[in-house]
């Protein structure tokens, strides 16, 4: 007898044990319950009304009927928690399929397809794939339908190559073609490159598949990639195309830019350009830069001028700044003035500012160029609020009045400010001159409304300056609105009627239309003539133009004041005439406009 016989013996034997134990203790509680019928009638074994629970389950399946364990997974399919569906299903199932393999089988194919049904067909495929590879093939071809459960084919065929090459390729045949061919051909490349690369090139290079092909291919040369980087890389521009070329130019030039930055250069230099070139030249920027941040400088001109270029400059200036921040300052201002020296000042701005704010604003304030120097300040105001917003912030309003990025700087170092501390960036807007003011609201009336509408209300209301106190309440409708539109549309209407009650209520429309046309259009319809309803209907009108046009003339004719009626009017009109002129016009014979606007209106 051999020893799987006997551990199944002993499984068989403990199980049975285990049962006998639950069914006396059964037994026994059942000996001191009655009921109006007389004492219970006591019972053995596993009949229907005693069908051991989940809990029980380990131990009784073996011996169970299959007729109770499969309740046992019907009921566990019931389970409403995938979580716990799952986990039960499989507990139950894995101790079922290995007393009952073939009553476990039978059971699933005539399952549902779904998640369960994909954990019970890969228990059985990988079981009966160790012990009978054609067996399994033959059920995998019935019993795997979905893109989920084909990478069973992967499992499979990695079992298969590791036992044995030359049978793994005579299971080939067993196996349906598109997807699941693949998922068994990449399985069986990378474990036959591990053992004989040579072997695996040539028999993949010959299947007469052009898919199947590049799928083998592209799988080897990974392999490769890892122990000869730069032979992949020629290899893949043999023999790939499409995204499998690029797939295997990238997984071998990372690889070949960790072993040798200088020769992934030279390929990456002669490479065509598109995503491929870029993500590789990045990486080889930063590379090289580790190195010798001059060698990379000047290999950057061996690549397409432009973005690519700036890109690449920025991964070195990175790894240069961090460095030797002194150097790379030095290499930025003597760049020729233009666009390229103000990106490349901006970004090494902003990596020098992270670690030593001092020192990166008196490099900025070296460079020669107005708009370097410009770009440099900001970006540094921005890298240093990253760490210390407050005193970014106050670097930022100390800033001459008249300089070009003061307004900037200011709002930029604020929106960092306002998200650590928002009280005190609030409170710091009313200590601004006016003039700055502006900038500063819109970096924090919108996280002051996210946070507390309330609070955001009654701080824009404390402002002093009434244009100053109008454009922050504007920037937390406009917040308000995006988020809550009907809370913002009640509060809205309790403000006087005035210009800005119309232009809160068209921000509030606006953002409305956005999110739920139909309830901001029955919302309008309810406010009563006046300033804020053609305001609203002014605003619908100008929404709907594009996608309703007669809907659109018909909200800008009910507007009661005149100019801003025809003006609304002649937008949709003309826009009506475009799509359904015959109605247009009818309604324009009739309409109460001038005689000179319908004829410049029919002109058209």
């Amino acid at each position: 007898m051999n020893t799987q016989s006997k551990g199944q013996k002993m499984l068989i034997g403990a199980v049975l044990l285990a049962l006998a134990l639950m069914a006396a203790v059964w037994i026994r509680g059942n000996n001191f319950r009655k009921d109006k019928s007389g004492p219970v009638v006591r019972t053995s074994g596993l009949a229907p009304s005693t069908t051991p629970t989940s809990a029980g389950l380990t131990s009784a399946v073996p011996a169970a009927s299959n007729t109770d364990v499969t309740t046992l997974l019907d009921r566990a399919l019931t389970e409403q928690d995938p979580v716990r569906r799952s986990m039960e299903f499989g507990r139950i199932f894995a101790v079922w399929f290995e007393a009952d393999p073939e009553a476990a089988l039978a059971y699933v194919q005539k399952m549902s397809h779904g998640t369960e049904y994909t954990q019970a067909t890969s228990l059985i495929l990988e079981s009966f794939g160790k012990s009978d590879p054609k067996r399994a093939l033959t059920l995998a071809r019935d019993m795997v339908t979905t893109h989920e459960q084909r990478f069973i084919y992967n499992t499979l065929f990695d079992q298969f190559s590791r036992n044995d090459i030359q049978s793994a390729l005579s299971y080939l045949e067993l196996v349906p073609a598109g997807e699941s061919r693949e998922n068994a051909l990449r399985a069986l490349a990378t474990n036959w490159a591990d053992k004989d690369m040579d072997s695996t090139l040539s028999w993949a290079e010959h299947l007469g598949d052009a898919t199947e092909r590049a799928a083998a291919l592209e799988t080897a040369l990974a392999s490769l990639a890892g122990t000869d980087p730069h032979r992949s890389l020629d290899l893949a521009q043999q023999f790939l195309s499409g995204e499998a070329l690029n797939r295997t130019l990238l997984t071998g030039l990372k690889k070949l830019t960790t072993r040798d930055p200088q020769t992934a250069s030279q390929v990456v230099s002669q490479l065509s350009a598109g995503p491929v070139q870029t993500s590789a030249a990045l990486d080889v920027a930063r590379a090289l830069a580790t190195q010798q941040p001059e060698s990379a400088i000047s290999w950057l001109k061996t690549l397409p001028v432009g973005e690519l270029q700036q890109q690449a400059l920025n991964n070195v200036l990175d790894v240069w700044g961090s460095k030797n921040p002194e150097d790379a300052g030095k290499y930025v201002a003597q760049m020729p003035k233009g666009a390229d020296q103000d990106a490349a000042a901006a970004h090494l701005a902003h990596t020098l500012a992270a670690t030593d704010p001092a020192a990166a604003i008196h490099w900025a304030q070296t460079l020669e160029s107005d708009s370097a120097q410009e770009a440099a300040l900001v970006n540094i105001a921005s890298g240093w609020a990253r760490k210390d917003p407050a005193a970014a912030t106050q670097w930022a309003e100390n800033l001459p009045t008249d300089s070009p990025v003061r307004g900037k700087t200011i709002q930029d170092t604020l929106s960092y400010w306002v998200l650590e501390d928002p009280k005190a960036a609030g409170s710091f807007v009313n200590t601004l001159p006016e003039t700055d003011q502006p900038h500063a609201i819109k970096a924090v009336a919108p996280v002051l409304t996210q946070n507390s509408v309330a609070d955001a209300l009654t701080w824009a209301q404390a402002l002093p300056s009434d244009d100053i106190r109008e454009l922050a309440l504007q920037e937390v409708v406009t917040r308000w609105a995006d988020n809550h539109p009907t809370e913002a549309a009640t509060w809205a209407l309790t403000e006087p009627e005035s210009a800005t009650r119309v232009d809160h209520v068209r921000t509030i429309v606006a953002a409305w239309m956005a999110e739920n046309a139909d309830q901001a259009v029955s919302w309008a319809q309810t406010l009563p003539a006046g300033p804020t309803r053609d305001g609203a209907a002014d605003l619908i009108s100008a929404q709907l133009t594009a996608r309703n046009p007669e809907l659109a003339v018909d909200w800008a004719a009910s507007i009661e004041r005149p100019e801003l009626r025809d003006a609304s009017l002649e937008k949709a009109l003309t826009a009506w005439l475009q799509t359904n002129r015959s109605a247009a016009q009818t309604w324009l014979a009739k309409a109460n406009l001038s005689s000179a606007t319908k004829t410049r209106l029919l002109g058209q």
